[in-house]
């Protein structure tokens, strides 16, 4: 194949021959997105497992990245353990097979997480040592705000926001923003609680599997052209913001929570509006 055609596994060029496997790639390449690499060291990942050993020049040109950018992003990729250089002139590169690559990757997070844990101990005795120093305030009524930077922080957050929920719990998302909370077990979470649980889905393609496990009289779908609109509600207590959500890379996500009762008041009538003016899902 050359290189022309390469580029159009990334394109949506209809006239393509290589067009029927876009959706296929697009699906690979936002699960290495949920796993925490960029779209571009995805595309990288990608084309070096489907095209074989490539050099930073023919990376650059088929995927039409900028050279200093390319060399960044093999660079990384080797910093991550999925990329390997072959000691040729110019410099080859080639990646690991995908069960490798996961693998390799969920062996990093597992070790970044008991690094932590067993730092836990000895952080809770060192922060006992040091006294308080604040002085006693009413706060009863001050309203708290929070940026939550990366997936992991917010869906920990999520995770707080359903455990203090005592009566009922909205989301409004798009399909990826719905597939990643189903992915980090948020539906599980809303199951196991007493909540009553509202969700719209917007914009609306194609429903995951996952939702004929859910009670459809709780869903509804609105039409929409915006793909960047994700927030959810507690109670009328609390609210969740994405200001940057599944369209974006887990690293790059960010959230804004507060407990602002015009925040949170504004955001519940925004969620009922566009439930009255939605579908239902089947």
């Amino acid at each position: 194949m050359d290189e022309e055609k390469i580029i159009t596994i990334f394109d949506n060029d209809p006239e393509s021959e290589l067009y029927k496997h876009k959706l296929t790639l697009e699906h690979i390449k936002n699960e290495l997105i949920n796993f925490g690499l960029t779209s571009n060291q995805s595309k990288v990942f990608i084309y070096l497992g489907k095209y074989g050993s490539k050099t930073a020049s023919e990376i650059s040109k088929a995927l039409q990245l900028p050279r200093t950018e390319t060399y960044h992003l093999v660079n990384s990729l080797q910093n991550l353990g999925l990329v390997t250089a072959e000691l040729a002139h110019p410099t080859k590169y080639s990646v690991l097979e995908m069960k490798q690559a996961i693998e390799t990757l969920v062996k990093q997070e597992r070790q970044r997480i008991n690094s932590l844990a067993v730092k836990e101990e000895s952080l809770s005795k060192l922060w006992k040592q040091v006294p308080f120093f604040v002085v006693d305030t009413d706060e009863s009524k001050s309203e708290k705000m929070q940026l939550l930077h990366g997936l992991g922080p917010i869906i920990n957050k999520i995770k707080e926001m359903i455990d203090n929920s005592t009566e009922s719990f909205k989301i409004y998302g798009s399909i990826p923003d719905i597939l990643r909370f189903y992915h980090s077990d948020v539906f599980d979470w809303l199951e196991e609680s007493s909540n009553d649980f509202q969700m719209i889905m917007s914009p609306f393609v194609k429903a995951p599997e996952f939702i004929s496990e859910l009670d459809k009289k709780n869903i509804r779908v609105v039409e929409s052209d915006i793909d960047s609109k994700c927030f959810l509600v507690n109670d009328k207590n609390e609210v969740l913001i994405f200001m940057r959500n599944a369209t974006h890379p887990t690293r790059e996500t960010f959230a804004w929570w507060s407990d602002s009762e015009t925040l949170v008041a504004m955001m519940t009538s925004l969620f009922d509006l566009s439930w009255e003016k939605g579908n239902s899902i089947y």
